[in-house]
């Protein structure tokens, strides 16, 4: 239990990194890119764990021999971390080398992101699909299990909406350095997020694992691909505010709502085992976000920043 307080402490510190590393060593045609790589690495490293533990914890009295592997696995990836400067020696970007000049402390901060609709619009659909997102992948197993879906092809459903979603993210972080299309992409995938939550209502009562397949597929893609689009935008919309700043608001906002989720959605499961009412609340929630994000506005503060400083440093 002392082991896993003091990995919840450290795990904020990993998600948060995302942004501000993105923008203190990556110039804008890559920042996209960079968040993306940090956003997803997280579910990269569950999934991997998913993998192989299971493969060499068979009984009890393996245990501690999974968490020797997990021990050295992340003692190994530590030690670079001291080799890290602290800082580039060339500033990638104008916004980067000028960062200082624009500091607020942080309760102004937190003052102007809450007043910031458009911030607040970034804020409530990224906590509420990722929010969702962890709870669906949590409880998968045991919304196709009264539909006759083994457990070995939940499992396969919950692979693939990560296989599914690591290439999603990967491909819209690249097009977003491309572009700088992020407001596009939010309001044209959001809306797809909450059909397809709707489809899986429909699909999953007639069991048909080729579809729900299909579904899980779409589901990861877009979910996932979200992660760089909106942590990159709860910067664009908030700057000079502090990226860090930004994007824990974001994780929070997604941890304190799959939390609730998961309990909500355990307490709406019927009698008989099925998890129709707890879908109805899903799909209840997600549309409503789906029209909010279609009113999202905000120009790109900080690449506007950099293009009227161009040449600067």
């Amino acid at each position: 239990m002392i082991g896993q307080v003091i990995c919840a402490f450290g795990q904020p510190f990993i998600l948060n990194v995302c942004t501000p590393y993105a923008a203190l060593w990556f110039s804008a045609k890559s920042r996209g890119t960079a968040t993306m790589v940090g956003g997803i690495a997280n579910a990269i490293g569950m999934a991997i764990a998913d993998v192989i533990i299971p493969a060499i914890v068979t009984d009890a009295d393996q245990v501690q021999l999974g968490f020797l592997i997990i021990a050295c696995i992340t003692t190994g990836f530590m030690i670079p971390v001291f080799f890290i400067p602290k800082k580039p020696k060339t500033p990638p970007s104008y916004s980067a080398s000028s960062k200082n000049k624009f500091a607020l402390t942080f309760w102004q901060s937190i003052y102007e992101l809450i007043t910031n609709y458009n911030f607040v619009i970034v804020f409530i659909a990224f906590g509420v699909l990722c929010g969702m997102a962890s709870t669906f992948t949590s409880i998968l197993t045991q919304i196709v299990a009264p539909y006759k879906i083994s457990v070995d092809n939940a499992g396969y459903l919950g692979a693939a909406f990560i296989v599914a979603g690591l290439v999603g993210a990967a491909l819209t972080g690249i097009f977003i350095d491309k572009t700088g299309q992020h407001k596009i992409v939010i309001k044209i995938y959001v809306p797809i997020i909450g059909a397809l939550y709707l489809a899986f209502y429909f699909i999953v009562q007639k069991g048909d694992f080729g579809a729900l397949v299909a579904i899980c597929v779409l589901m990861g893609f877009f979910t996932f691909s979200l992660l760089p689009v909106a942590l990159e935008l709860s910067v664009e919309s908030s700057y000079p505010i502090s990226e860090s700043i930004s994007s824990s608001m974001l994780w929070m906002c997604s941890q304190v709502l799959g939390l609730v989720f998961l309990a909500v959605i355990d307490a709406l499961r019927n009698p008989d085992g099925t998890y129709t009412r707890g879908l109805i609340f899903v799909v209840c929630v997600i549309f409503p976000v789906s029209i909010l994000t279609t009113i999202y506005n905000s120009p790109n503060k900080r690449l506007e920043f950099e293009e009227r400083n161009a040449g600067k440093q």
